[in-house]
């Protein structure tokens, strides 16, 4: 289960309240988050203070994660020039991806603990993307794949040194 802490920017994905003028896209703050029955309370941009009842359907994701709906292939979480796709497994599968340097786990800087990501995924019930550590992957991702996940490893892809000058 995804822990959303007070002061974290979200987007709303979806909810099933016919009767609320929230709409997907949609951003707030999180007040409160009751893990016990999985309820996000939110004070949205637009004034409401809906909550959000994840176990019943309503699905929201952190502000910085892009969601499925607005997915759009770049997975870098507004750090341009991260990651960059490992050209021959990204045909195949698009499971590995290399990188300059590993950057942290997305849900462990929520709680303000450095742990380098291993993984950039897309996470459970539609929650959107996340660069994740070994343990955050195993729990909370949806496994590897174009469109599921790809596994970051520190370093040029080999074959990509630039030539010596001579």
């Amino acid at each position: 289960m995804t822990a959303y802490l007070p002061g974290q920017r979200v987007v709303l994905i979806h909810t099933s309240d016919p009767y609320t003028r929230l709409r997907p896209g949609t951003h707030g703050t999180v007040r409160r988050h009751d893990q016990h029955t999985n309820t996000v309370a939110i004070s949205w941009d637009d004034g409401s203070t809906l909550a959000m009842l994840l176990d019943a359907g309503d699905r929201i994701a952190g502000a910085d994660m892009p969601s499925a709906a607005e997915d759009d292939g770049d997975h870098r979480h507004g750090e341009p020039g991260r990651t960059r796709p490992d050209s021959a497994s990204s045909r195949q599968d698009g499971q590995v991806a290399y990188v300059a340097e590993l950057p942290q786990c997305t849900l462990h800087q929520l709680r303000n603990v450095a742990v380098p990501a291993r993984y950039d995924a897309a996470l459970r019930h539609g929650r959107g993307w996340a660069y994740l550590c070994e343990d955050c992957f195993t729990t909370h991702a949806i496994g590897l794949g174009t469109g599921r996940g790809q596994r970051l490893i520190a370093g040029e892809r080999p074959g990509d040194a630039a030539p010596a000058a001579g």
